[in-house]
C-alpha cells in the first residue's frame, strides 16, 4: 500500500556557477601570490577545484584535498565499503554505527525533511537507484518496480541513535542517499580547513558547491564576483553576477544530469509522489547562504516549491537568498537581491 501523500525528490548540484578572478591589487596585506594555488581531481562524481591565493599554503591545499577524498568514500552510495552503503546493506535488519560526520549530517537531513515535510527526503536512495540517471544504463523503470520503490521512500521510517552513532532503516529495501546535502558538508569541511591553517582567500568549488573564503584578489574589501551559467548555453557561458564574500552558492538544474527514451527527455529531480522527474518551470536555481550543506538542503526544498512558494519561503528565512532561472529566460531572486543580482545578457529578464 502507498504511504500517505508526500512529496520528496532529490536535487543533485551540478556546476553552473563561475568566479571571476582578476589581479591582486598593489599592497594587499592579505601575502596573496601573483598566481592562485590550484589543483583539480574527480571526486564526489563531478570536477573537484580548489585555489588558494595565499603564499605558501601547498599544504594547506593537499590537507583539503585529503578531507575531501576521505568523505567521498564515506559518503557514497554507490561505493560498496562506504558507511552509507553499510547502512543500505543493513536496511531492516540492524542499526550500523558510523562516523560522528556522517551521523552529523544525517541529522541535519532528517532536519530538513522535517521542516519541509518531506521536501526534502534523504531516504530516496532506492529511487535514484531504479533510475540511474546520468549512467549509461539510465532507463524508465517498469511501473511495478517504482510502486515498490515508492513504498519505502519515507523519512520516517529512519532510526538514529545518538548515544551509540547508529543509523538504523526500518524497512528492507530502503536506501539513503545523501548526494543533496553531503556534497555542501564536504565542500565546507575543506574550506574549513583551509581556514584553519591559515588561509584567508580561496574557492572552493566541487561541482558547483562553492565556498569562496575572504574577500577577491581584486582588494581586501572587495567582493569576490560570481557568474551564473547561462542554462541554455555552453559551460561557462554566463547570463549574469551576483557578488558574495564569505559565503557558498550551490547551483542546480535539470537539464545536464538527464536522457532521453522514446522521443521524451528525463532529468534527475525525482518525484516520489509520481515516481517520476519533478516538472514545474524552473530551469536552474541558486541558493546563497552561510555555508554549502545547507544551502544543498534548501535547494532541494526551494526547487520542490517552485518560483512563487519558493520566494515566499526564502524571503523568511535569515541569511538565505534565492536565484531562480524559468524555462522561459525569466529571473527572480529573493528581496534581499533584488538590486544585487546584474543580468548580462539581455535574452534573461529580471523579474522584479
Amino acid at each position: 500500500m502507498r504511504k500517505r501523500s508526500k512529496l520528496a525528490l532529490t536535487l543533485m548540484s551540478i556546476p553552473l556557477a563561475t568566479v571571476f578572478l582578476t589581479g591582486c591589487e598593489e599592497g594587499d596585506p592579505r601575502g596573496l601570490a601573483e598566481n592562485p594555488i590550484e589543483r583539480t581531481e574527480f571526486l564526489l562524481g563531478t570536477v573537484a577545484n580548489i585555489k588558494v591565493f595565499n603564499e605558501g599554503e601547498e599544504e594547506a591545499l593537499d590537507l583539503a584535498f585529503e578531507k575531501v577524498t576521505e568523505l567521498d568514500e564515506w559518503f557514497a552510495k554507490e561505493k560498496e565499503d562506504s558507511q552509507i552503503s553499510e547502512v543500505n546493506r543493513q536496511a531492516g535488519i540492524k542499526p550500523v554505527k558510523v562516523s560522528e560526520e556522517v551521523f552529523h549530517v544525517m541529522e541535519r537531513a532528517l532536519y530538513y525533511a522535517e521542516v519541509s515535510d518531506g521536501k526534502f527526503d534523504p531516504t530516496i536512495g532506492a529511487m535514484t537507484s531504479l533510475w540511474n540517471i546520468g549512467q549509461e544504463d539510465a532507463a524508465v523503470p517498469e511501473e511495478e518496480k517504482l510502486e515498490n520503490v515508492l513504498d519505502v521512500v519515507d523519512y520516517n521510517l529512519v532510526e538514529l541513535n545518538e548515544e551509540e552513532q547508529t543509523i538504523y532503516l526500518e524497512e528492507k529495501g530502503m536506501e539513503l542517499d545523501l548526494g543533496a546535502i553531503a556534497k555542501g558538508y564536504i565542500t565546507d569541511e575543506a574550506a574549513r580547513i583551509l581556514v584553519e591553517e591559515g588561509v584567508n582567500t580561496a574557492i572552493v568549488d566541487l561541482g558547483g558547491d562553492i565556498v569562496v573564503v575572504g574577500n577577491s584578489t581584486r582588494g581586501e574589501s572587495e567582493p569576490w564576483r560570481v557568474g551564473i551559467q547561462d542554462p541554455f548555453d555552453d559551460r561557462g557561458d554566463i547570463m549574469g553576477m551576483v557578488e558574495l564574500v564569505d559565503s557558498a552558492i550551490v547551483t542546480s538544474g535539470i537539464y545536464e544530469r538527464n536522457f532521453e527514451e522514446d522521443g521524451k527527455s528525463y532529468h534527475h529531480i525525482l518525484n516520489p509522489e509520481t515516481g517520476y522527474p519533478f516538472e514545474n518551470n524552473i530551469s536552474g536555481i541558486s541558493i546563497i547562504s552561510d555555508n554549502a550543506m545547507d544551502g544543498d538542503a534548501i535547494a532541494t526544498v526551494a526547487f520542490a516549491m517552485g518560483v512563487e512558494e519558493g520566494l515566499d519561503y526564502i524571503n523568511e528565512m535569515p541569511d538565505v537568498d534565492v536565484i531562480y532561472v524559468t524555462k522561459d529566460k525569466k529571473v527572480f531572486t529573493s528581496d534581499n537581491l533584488t538590486h544585487k543580482v546584474e543580468i548580462t545578457d539581455e535574452m534573461f529578464e529580471l523579474v522584479e
